[in-house]
């Protein structure tokens, strides 16, 4: 019997020594931890270590972390159509992208004087028409409104059925439909978006005989709010739009700093896209027409989970930050800071974060009291990206009065049934 309880006491010793010899985070071996902060390794902070063919990935306690790589930017990054260079050429395309363009589901109101017979609100069909009574179908998926007009007073003339010099017609606008864009390069959702869509309220408002429509969900700050937002790595100085064979280049940093911007009117199947630079910009880390007004993170600051968030005091308004919020910002959001100084404080975090740029997963550990005396750093303490993961691990303090906890539990039970 004496011999049964040696062995136990042994066994539980020897558990306890392992548990006490653990890290506080998850432990990484000297060989796969590839981000050191020494001088001769800086650089694999930035790029993929082809010597070994491993990748920076783990940034420890003190090791600097920069979301960016030192490459050049591939070509598939820069449009195949030519850019516009001289300024008549921008000046016509600029005239082009500002002229509002019929598409599929937009409706107008067509009056002809002295011909009521052949006036009638109409929609642009899912072939591109608009029929008129008594007309012919009339092309008017990509046409402009005065253009169209244009059109109208010809066929007029063709079926012999007004005088060129009698026609009088209008066309007003009555609704601008969604419509479909195509948003590449560094936002974070890339891919087909729908814009301008209205809501339930706005469509029954549509419907009380007033005319006109602003379109003001077809423009391109929607259409990359639509894709989730510009990323920090953006090069906003020269975002690109395509229409058909038709490219126009636009610099939309008076979004960010308040110089004058234009006002393009989108239409379906435009394309944009959004170039990206080797290197994170975190000024463009902040709510506005072209960013993501919030974000939402992942937390977990538990020594032990919990049957609910309200235990842990993580809730929606804990997981939910401003756009441009610091690690730091959201470790206190998530209670992971503070408590006894001798005891709780001296915390660690953990960041999982998918770098743009790289497309891959990079983990950042920094400790509580690192990211407090060095919160200014943006390196130290960087920015958060929609859905990011933080984890919070405890003090050593409290990992040894867990272990502690741990073994008694095993003890007092089998102290009850005799086995010690």
């Amino acid at each position: 019997m004496k011999t049964t309880r040696l062995l136990f006491l042994k066994a539980l010793l020897v558990v306890g020594v392992i548990s006490l010899s653990a890290c506080i985070t998850p432990s990484m071996s000297h060989r796969d931890n590839v981000c050191q902060s020494d001088k001769n390794k800086q650089k694999l902070n930035q790029m993929t270590s082809k010597k070994n063919g491993q990748t920076c990935h783990y940034y420890g306690n003190k090791t600097p972390y920069m979301r960016g790589y030192i490459s050049e930017v591939t070509s598939k990054d820069t449009p195949s159509t030519k850019t516009i260079t001289s300024a008549s050429d921008y000046a016509s395309f600029t005239k082009l992208f500002n002229t509002p363009l019929l598409s599929v589901g937009d409706r107008v109101s067509i009056k002809i004087l002295n011909g009521d017979e052949f006036s009638a609100k109409v929609e642009v069909n899912a072939d591109g028409f608009i029929y008129l009574p008594y007309l012919p179908a009339l092309k008017a998926h990509g046409v402009s409104i005065p253009s169209l007009k244009k059109n109208i007073k010809q066929l007029l003339v063709d079926e012999n059925l007004m005088l060129e010099g009698a026609i009088r017609l209008s066309i007003t606008p009555l609704r601008w439909a969604p419509i479909q864009v195509s948003v590449s390069g560094a936002v974070f959702e890339p891919g087909l978006h729908s814009i301008n869509r209205k809501s339930d309220t706005e469509i029954k408002d549509d419907d009380g005989g007033h005319s006109g429509d602003q379109a003001a969900g077809r423009s391109i700050y929607m259409a990359l709010k639509a894709s989730g937002g510009i990323s920090p790595n953006a090069d906003i100085s020269r975002i690109v739009i395509t229409r058909g064979r038709h490219i126009i280049e636009v610099d939309l940093t008076g979004v960010i700093n308040g110089d004058p911007v234009p006002r393009l009117t989108l239409m379906a199947e435009d394309h944009i896209h959004v170039p990206q630079n080797t290197h994170f910009d975190d000024s463009l880390a902040r709510p506005s027409q072209i960013t993501a007004p919030g974000i939402r993170v992942f937390i977990s600051n538990l020594t032990q989970p919990a049957s609910s968030n309200a235990q842990s005091a993580v809730d929606t308004e804990a997981t939910r930050f401003p756009y441009g919020t610091r690690l730091l910002t959201g470790v206190i959001g998530g209670n992971c800071v503070g408590g006894a100084q001798s005891t709780n404080a001296s915390r660690h975090v953990v960041l999982v974060t998918k770098n743009p740029i790289t497309q891959e997963v990079d983990v950042v550990e920094r400790s509580v009291d690192v990211l407090m005396s060095q919160s200014w750093k943006s390196h130290i303490n960087p920015v958060l990206l929609p859905g990011d993961g933080i984890a919070c691990y405890d003090s050593g303090v409290t990992n040894i009065r867990e272990i502690a906890r741990t073994i008694t539990e095993i003890i007092v039970p089998a102290t009850l049934l005799g086995i010690l």
